[in-house]
């Protein structure tokens, strides 16, 4: 099990730059909501690395795609998504070598939950 150690400066060389991430590190407060970004691998892994420490950089999934998760404070969970290329996500999106969605799941969402929550979305803003 990987314990946080999160520290907000100095962050690794392609630490992903998001406002909502930056708000949702600063303090895993859950009326921020569900996050999802896309990101290449460099960039997951200086995620983790920023999160974990060097430990956080162990066992990736390889070319061929794969999942992790990791528990954060106050019940978060980051779960990153290591897409083979040429595979694609149920809206026809083409993935390319090195894509990779990470996605901060608050405390009280079920798997299933998050899982479904997204398609509901998208499919709704493609036939209004």
């Amino acid at each position: 099990m990987l314990y946080p150690i999160w520290q907000p400066w100095p962050r690794p060389r392609f630490f992903p730059s998001d406002a909502d991430l930056d708000r949702l590190l600063d303090r895993y407060d859950p009326r921020v909501g569900y996050l999802k970004l896309p990101m290449k691998r460099r960039h997951a892994r200086d995620l983790r690395k920023g999160l974990f420490g060097s430990k956080g950089l162990q066992n990736v999934p390889d070319k061929s795609g794969g999942e992790m998760e990791f528990d954060l404070p106050n019940g978060w969970t980051l779960r990153l998504t290591y897409h083979a290329a040429g595979e694609y996500d149920f809206a026809g999106r083409r993935f390319r070598a090195g894509d990779v969605d990470a996605e901060f799941i608050p405390p009280g969402n079920g798997e299933n939950v998050v899982r479904h929550q997204e398609p509901a979305r998208l499919t709704a803003e493609a036939h209004p």
